[in-house]
């Protein structure tokens, strides 16, 4: 993206996984990145990537008011891309507390704190929202499309439906340029969070344990490659920039669900231990059964496509792991 160049862009939680491919591919397109995070020093995917040495790091609260209004007024930057969250779901289960305080306070604190510097300036700005497909809750059919009602109301569900409507409430009341990504289950390179089904599974694999499958295994996911759903950040920034879509939501999906057991399965051929059975454990009841999302809005107005099929996603991750695996001090 030729806009980026020399332009400072706020990444808020740095170190997560996602936004480590995100600061890398900033960093390609000639952006100055200035990337948050509650701890500056810790392991990542962003630790690990050469994109680190051109990224201004700040130890930071989203959720500190004053912390927040002293960075942007120091760096005043003229793009936000907010993915600092407590993204876990059994964490929210066990401290929702501090999970509307992260999700939900943290998402209005950026908000106004970027109201504020870029109100009357006239530059072109850029605010966009990690959302997620688990803010619509349960509804009687799938796949979820964006003028479907929000309807999450598991914690970590809940929390992601508050902060995507008052983003988008702050370009309804302040013309403030916001833009909702709404991303199907994203796995890929560089997840350290073994909680999740395709990094908890794949560091079993390759150690030669029994994967844990905390559910019954037929819930059913719709999954999306990290570089995808990077690249549906870049291009609803993109249409920010150029004044379209803003107070929107886009969901970045594959369309195609596909059961825990299922995707189980394909990881163990993949890593060659067909022989390991998972342990079941039939735990996660206060979760949503099935989700998949509709990428069709964001085909048809960004032009967003899925480049990489599942299959080759997950042998590019299990790659991944099995050659960075020794070095995660996890």
């Amino acid at each position: 993206m030729a806009q980026l160049a020399g332009r400072k862009v706020l990444v808020t939680g740095a170190h997560g996984f996602v936004a480590g491919h995100l600061i890398e591919r900033l960093a390609e397109a000639g952006a100055e990145v200035i990337g948050v995070d509650l701890w500056m020093i810790r392991q990542s995917y962003l630790s690990m990537s050469p994109a680190i040495r051109r990224t201004d790091l700040i130890e930071g609260d989203i959720s500190n008011l004053e912390e927040m209004q002293a960075l942007f007024d120091e760096h005043r930057p003229q793009i936000v891309v907010h993915l600092a969250a407590q993204a876990d779901v059994t964490r929210a289960l066990s401290n929702p507390l501090g999970t509307f305080e992260a999700n939900v306070r943290g998402t209005y604190i950026v908000l106004e704190c970027a109201r504020r510097i870029w109100q009357d300036d006239g530059d072109p700005h850029a605010l966009v929202i990690a959302g997620s497909d688990k803010a619509y809750g349960h509804h009687d059919y799938l796949p979820y499309r964006e003028d479907d009602a929000l309807l999450g109301l598991f914690p970590y569900d809940a929390s992601k439906a508050c902060a995507d409507i008052i983003a988008r409430g702050y370009h309804a009341a302040w013309g403030l340029p916001t833009g909702v990504v709404r991303c199907a289950q994203i796995y890929g390179p560089g997840d350290l969070n073994f909680n999740r089904i395709v990094p908890g599974t794949l560091r079993a694999l390759l150690r030669g344990e029994r994967p844990t499958i905390r559910s019954d295994g037929t819930p059913v996911r719709d999954y999306i490659y990290v570089a995808d759903a990077v690249d549906g950040y870049m291009r609803v920034m993109g249409a920010l920039l150029a004044g379209r879509h803003m107070g929107e939501a886009f969901n970045i999906g594959s369309g195609e669900g596909v059961s825990v057991l299922s995707i189980f399965r394909e990881m163990a051929e993949i890593a060659g231990r067909p022989d390991l059975q998972p342990q079941v454990l039939g735990e996660a009841t206060r979760e949503l059964q099935d989700q998949v999302v509709s990428a069709e809005r964001a085909r048809r107005l960004l032009g967003w496509e899925v480049q990489v099929p599942r299959a080759e996603g997950l042998r590019r991750t299990f790659t991944w792991y099995r050659d960075n695996l020794a070095h995660i001090e996890v």
